[in-house]
């Protein structure tokens, strides 16, 4: 598995799945996470949202984008994650450092399903 995320930056081939493992380090119940990643123009190309987490005491939880999320256009896209908390407070916690533009880069894959 080669996909890849860093402070900035997630890489996945298209049309790989792509855990994305969270830790808050605090406590996360009924809060929700949500992701976007949108093209040059402005469009969303992918959304995910989740409520449901893997230890929400300890603040752990994980997006799970799919094979039909990642499979779009090869190119570099923006995007950004954030944490909903049941009273309306948001932090946009991705890109790592305020001020930065979180990038999205799809690459080409070589097996496909065509065969």
């Amino acid at each position: 598995m080669s996909n890849k995320v860093t402070e900035r930056e997630i890489w996945v081939t298209q049309g790989d799945s792509l855990p994305i493992l969270l830790d808050f380090h605090q406590d996360i119940r009924d809060a929700e996470i949500k992701m976007q990643v949108r093209d040059e123009k402005g469009n969303i190309v992918i959304e995910k949202k989740t409520t449901e987490h893997l230890n929400p005491v300890k603040g752990l939880s994980l997006l799970q984008l799919t094979g039909s999320d990642t499979n779009i256009p090869v190119g570099r896209y923006v995007t950004d994650m954030e944490i909903i908390f049941i009273d309306g407070t948001r932090y946009t916690f991705y890109p790592a450092h305020v001020g930065t533009i979180g990038c999205f880069h799809v690459v080409s894959q070589i097996t496909k399903e065509d065969l």
